[in-house]
């Protein structure tokens, strides 16, 4: 009796010494320096090997080898760098230091690197929009539940990026259809020996409930889309009978032509959208219609053809600004802004401008603080005038949403990679993205990323 309980209790005090160690080399009770960025290119070079594993990464063996076969297979040169979870406390100088030391030592080309700090993961590439891996990174963590299938979704999203082909790469939903591959059906047998099915089930309410808000934010940003094209559509009418009487029923105003026909597109576009990210394609229309419709106003009232500006930040329903004018967000620093003359006279005045709002959970906000569903509607917009964009959305929620202006990482659980830039474009900044914890990480870890040559 007595030797039993002797054993019993060495067996519980081998138990517990077990679990301090475990605890004791856990990333977050030990996380050390990460290692600096030579070192992981010098890895990535000598070796021949596109993922660099620092000691303590919860990846396991099999992970890491399912990451360096696809590394190879990529078509877009993608370098990775596992860490242990919070390695990296200052993810915006991290990344650009890897990026700059990686394209120094390949002599140039298309470059992209990614850092797994546990699970969270930042991204840049030197080449692209500024910002844009930025924003495949949390469109990969956005459609995906988990490492394994985010890095697939990511790969694809930047080989797209690399092929010029920007829709496809933006695209809300999965990229190519990826439902995570052999990653996959790791994971749901890990889950099913772990009595995975409770997980199962909150991943597909989850996404179910995901698809509804989906469907709700499409339907709010049709709705102000929709406004906009009517109201255009308005301007016109209104305008009518004023060009009829220029005589030659107005056919010798090109640019009235052209507003009609931004008119007709913009209405066919706006029929034919199904996810938020189309809503880009109708206000880009919608802006060219309303530049040429300022030039048609300007030759009939026989003024100077207006410069082709950025339209009212304020309201872009006015139209092409005519002067920038500062101004401050509610509680935010003042930038300059684009604005049509009344908005800036108002302004100007110590009066509110006359703001476009929408409605968001039953109260009408401005459009640029109504969420990432009108990321696209802003885009449309203004995305054509890059000078414009670096400034006026900082402080707003639509600037914390688009970290390719310059304006930081999209929040609610994102790390923050800043913009940096190494040279040929690009970002090397960007913001990070995180699944969350998988218990500790290894069994649900992994990624599909592909890899280029030195």
């Amino acid at each position: 009796m007595t030797h039993s309980l002797r054993r019993a209790g060495a067996a519980v005090a081998a138990l517990i010494a077990g679990l301090l160690v475990i605890l004791a080399l856990s990333p977050a009770a030990n996380a050390a320096a990460p290692p600096d960025a030579q070192s992981v290119v010098a890895h990535w070079k000598d070796n021949k090997d596109p993922l660099y594993v620092g000691s303590g990464s919860s990846l396991s063996s099999d992970q890491q080898s399912q990451i360096r076969d696809s590394l190879k297979g990529s078509k877009s040169d993608i370098y990775v760098a596992a860490l242990p979870d919070g390695t990296v406390t200052d993810p915006a100088t991290y990344v650009r230091d890897l990026g700059a030391a990686t394209q120094k030592a390949k002599g140039g080309g298309q470059i992209t690197v990614v850092v797994l700090d546990g699970p969270s993961m930042f991204a840049a590439s030197n080449f692209g929009r500024a910002g844009m891996t930025d924003q495949l990174s949390k469109l990969s963590v956005r459609n995906n539940d988990n490492v394994v299938s985010g890095m697939e979704d990511f790969v694809q999203r930047v080989n797209y990026m690399a092929e010029g082909k920007t829709r496809s790469a933006l695209d809300s939903g999965p990229a190519g259809g990826s439902g995570g591959g052999t990653g996959v059906l790791v994971t749901l047998g890990v889950l099913a020996l772990a009595g995975g099915g409770g997980y199962f089930l909150y991943s597909r309410n989850r996404k179910k409930k995901q698809a509804i808000q989906n469907a709700k934010d499409l339907a709010a940003v049709k709705q102000t889309v929709e406004e906009d094209v009517t109201k255009f559509g308005e301007e016109i009418t209104a305008l009518d009978t004023d060009v009829v009487l220029e005589g030659q029923g107005g056919q010798h105003i090109d640019e009235w032509q052209q507003a009609l026909d931004s008119y007709e597109k913009a209405k066919t576009q706006l029929a034919a959208v199904e996810r938020p990210d189309q809503v880009r394609e109708v206000t880009q229309t919608l802006e060219d219609g309303r530049y040429s419709l300022a030039v048609v106003k300007a030759r009939v009232n026989k003024q100077p053809v207006p410069e082709r500006r950025a339209p009212c930040f304020f309201n872009p329903q006015h139209g092409p600004s005519v002067r920038d004018v500062r101004w401050a967000p509610q509680g935010g620093v003042a930038r300059d802004v684009p604005a049509c003359s009344a908005d800036a006279e108002a302004v100007e005045r110590g009066f509110d401008p006359q703001m476009r709002e929408v409605m968001v959970n039953g109260e009408r906000r401005p459009y640029y603080d109504a969420g990432p569903a009108y990321q696209p509607y802003a885009y449309g917009y203004y995305g054509g005038f890059g000078d414009v964009m670096t400034g006026m959305f900082i402080g707003t929620m639509m600037g914390s949403m688009m970290g390719g202006w310059g304006m930081g990482g999209m929040g609610g659980g994102y790390g923050d990679a800043g913009a940096g830039d190494f040279g040929g474009g690009g970002d090397f900044g960007g913001g990070g993205g995180g699944w969350g914890d998988f218990g500790g990480g290894g069994d649900f870890g992994g990624g599909d990323f592909g890899g280029g040559d030195w």
